[in-house]
């Protein structure tokens, strides 16, 4: 795909929706090379939903500070005549001390969240609705839509979404250089980054799930049902190809108790050393759920 002619073509969109929601000259500038590049990476036939998704979510800079958290993804509901919708926002915390490549960073991560959540967002029950967020729910009570919790594979998706940041952002950084249109951009995204640009979000997670976030079958299967948003049968195939019940289950759970522990580590003053063991030992049990399913796939 000629890189410089979807960039191009492109631009008109992005000035519209820029200048509709008052974008500064970095978020604007930023677009003018991520929305090029989630097309290349999924697809022209995918455009639309990405477009959409662009179209439909506003970008909104914070001066909040945060220590943990530096954008997020929010989709909340909302009852209407028909039923029910979302309202979404892409946050931007601290933005006015975050670098550009920080901000790119940030932005792809979260707009790749709702790129793969665009389709079938919504599931609904008797009592409660499910708002999807690539592989996990967040679930809500339909009497007065309070939020009841979001289950565990949230870290599972960070660590998919991290993978699929860090391809998108190489994308950009195989621009043309020399496009009048992006040439400062990418002089300054390649200025700041090595050759290969790697995310250090949720790198301890990733680390321990490397084996499987390598094997294509894994890889390429999540990453086509995120998309489509067809992510209710992924426990039973998981389960299946582990021959294990209850492993994806337990993989999930296992990778938040890790995250948990990995922030009360950084937090607490004494007793390091047993949370330290503690995350030592949960993490042996993921990567043996993560050995035994790329031992029993045939297409590594």
């Amino acid at each position: 795909m000629d890189s410089n002619w979807l960039i191009a073509s492109e631009k008109e969109f992005i000035d519209q929706i820029s200048d509709a929601y008052g974008y500064d000259s970095n978020i604007r500038h930023l677009l003018y090379v991520m929305i090029p590049a989630f097309i290349i990476k999924y697809g022209r036939g995918k455009e639309k939903q990405i477009k959409n998704a662009f179209r439909e979510i506003r970008i909104t800079p914070s001066n909040h500070k945060e220590k943990y958290i530096k954008a997020y993804y929010s989709s909340r509901p909302i009852r209407t005549k028909e039923g029910y919708t979302t309202v979404k926002t892409v946050v931007l915390q601290n933005y006015q001390e975050t670098s550009l490549v920080d901000l790119l960073d940030n932005l792809v991560h979260e707009f790749n969240h709702a790129v793969n959540s665009y389709l079938q967002e919504i599931k609904e029950t008797k009592n409660y609705l499910y708002l999807r967020t690539g592989l996990t729910y967040r679930i809500y009570r339909k009497e007065d839509l309070s939020f009841v919790k979001k289950t565990s594979s949230y870290i599972l998706e960070e660590i998919i979404n991290t993978k699929q940041t860090e391809e998108i952002i190489n994308i950009i950084k195989s621009f043309d250089g020399k496009n009048r249109e992006i040439e400062n951009t990418i002089y300054a995204i390649n200025s700041e980054t090595s050759h290969k640009y790697s995310s250090n979000s949720y790198y301890l997670e990733g680390t321990i799930c490397k084996r499987i976030l390598e094997n294509r079958t894994f890889i390429n299967t999540l990453a086509t049902l995120r998309l489509s948003g067809e992510v209710y049968d992924i426990e039973k195939w998981f389960d299946d190809i582990t021959g294990e019940e209850n492993s994806y289950k337990k993989l999930n759970e296992s990778l938040k108790e890790i995250y948990d522990l990995e922030i009360k580590y950084t937090t607490q003053k004494f007793w390091k050393a047993l949370t330290l063991n503690k995350i030592r030992s949960i993490s042996e049990d993921v990567m043996r759920i993560v050995k035994k399913f790329d031992r029993n796939v045939n297409f590594r």
